[in-house]
């Protein structure tokens, strides 16, 4: 008889070939099984391109940091699917979550559904929160907004931390297409909070509140004006939040909360003896990569030898002319993944763009000079596996049995409009190899 982790293990791994699923039916059946465990907290979305993650832990802490009862559910992960949940900072504990995957398995065969890989871990996730009394659950949309899992709980707040091109195959191949998509998981009622929007976007918006700059600027963990512009966002939420259950948010509190928080895997610098040895970025998209650049030069850091990777339905072209002033030589990879881009191919678009290229060899990560790790969080996430025990900064790594992420995104059920294809300036996947 198979272990009660072993059915866990092999019940969510069997969840990952069904890809996304397009559609509310499955997670609402899931919890009306449960008994709507998403009704019995407050619920707060962030949605966007990039920066949802930062922008949810800082939020989480500083909701924490006031005496809320705060729970944290994100995607993807790292290295392990525990990261995920977390409760005032805690992460759940392998058989805390075994448990929470066989009960859902077993409200799957009751509403006769089969939940994909992210409305297992989402339905998943509200149980551990109704569990656990959580006042408010602070949740990172999978994808979009309109039909993202996390939508059903309901959310007093949304959030939108950035716009651009990303799963255009799905979201739409214009920003007001992929704005409007996000938009619609606003509940009736709810309050829209706006970060890093430009004004054209902003105009499309219905009431909101935007995040305001903060004096003296904020401090975070992560390296880069744009994660402080995410701690201005998170600190307009909490305000908003607080302030809706007649409490204050104590400035002092939440400047000493944000400069002790820190979203791995973004921006993360790495020491050894006082000097730089690795830089970690999941930038996966060409946003993501302008920024950062930007992060790069506002720490005057020269251009760095590059292990890179990326996936077949992102803008690897788009990604790689953003950090070619920044790369001295590129190292592609190609990771264990069914969407991952070959390093062949990774090679002949840094050829087109006049990047230096050389074969990987694990012994390059030994050198004496700094090396940066991105175009991919499954790629940081390998990164971090392998570097846990040599640096205290990924102490939290340490021990977890790693776990694969989503599959494929091209499973698309009829809720989705269908879009046209992506104009050549959006650098869809065809025209990717052929960019000049």
């Amino acid at each position: 008889m198979l272990s009660k982790s072993l059915k866990a293990h092999k019940y969510l791994l069997s969840r990952i070939p069904i890809g996304f699923s397009g559609g509310l039916r499955n997670i609402k059946a899931l919890c009306d099984v449960l008994g709507e465990p998403q009704k019995s907290f407050d619920s707060i979305h962030i949605i966007g391109t990039n920066g949802k993650g930062s922008t949810a832990l800082y939020l989480a802490n500083i909701l924490q940091a006031h005496g809320v009862n705060t729970g944290l559910f994100t995607s993807p992960h790292l290295v392990s699917v525990r990261e995920r949940f977390k409760v005032n900072g805690q992460t759940i504990s392998q058989s805390e979550l075994d448990s929470l995957i066989l009960q859902v398995w077993e409200a799957a065969k009751t509403a006769k559904v089969e939940p994909s890989y992210f409305e297992t871990l989402t339905a998943a996730a509200f149980l551990w929160f109704k569990k656990r009394r959580v006042g408010v659950a602070v949740l990172e949309a999978g994808l979009g907004g309109r039909l993202d899992s996390t939508k059903i709980a309901n959310g007093c707040i949304a959030a939108i931390t950035s716009i651009g091109l990303d799963h255009t195959e799905i979201l739409g191949c214009t920003k007001e297409k992929i704005l409007k998509e996000k938009l619609g998981i606003l509940n009736k009622g709810s309050t829209l909070v706006l970060g890093n929007l430009p004004k054209e976007l902003l105009s499309k918006c219905p009431p909101h509140i935007k995040a305001k700059k903060i004096n003296p600027p904020l401090q975070v963990g992560n390296h880069g004006k744009i994660y402080a512009k995410n701690a201005e966002l998170a600190w307009a939420i909490a305000e908003k939040y607080l302030s809706a259950h007649f409490s204050i948010l104590n400035s002092q509190l939440t400047r000493t909360t944000l400069k002790n928080s820190s979203w791995p895997g973004r921006m993360q610098m790495l020491f050894k003896s006082g000097k730089l040895k690795f830089i970690l970025d999941g930038a996966h998209n060409a946003e993501a990569a302008k920024a950062l650049v930007k992060c790069l030069k506002e720490k005057n850091i020269p251009p760095l030898a590059c292990v890179f990777t990326s996936l077949t339905d992102k803008d690897t072209f788009g990604v790689l002319k953003a950090l070619k002033p920044h790369i001295s030589v590129c190292y592609p990879v190609q990771i264990e993944n069914p969407r991952a881009r070959s390093a062949e191919e990774i090679c002949e678009i840094c050829k087109r763009l006049r990047i230096n290229v050389a074969k990987f060899d694990k012994n390059i990560l030994s050198e004496s000079k700094p090396i940066l790790i991105t175009g991919s969080l499954y790629l940081v996430g390998k990164a971090i596996s392998e570097l846990s025990k040599k640096y205290e900064e990924l102490a939290e790594f340490k021990g977890l049995k790693g776990f694969p992420n989503e599959g494929k995104l091209s499973t698309l059920a009829k809720p989705f409009p269908p879009h046209r294809p992506c104009s050549s300036n959006t650098r869809s996947r065809t025209s990717l190899y052929a960019a000049k």
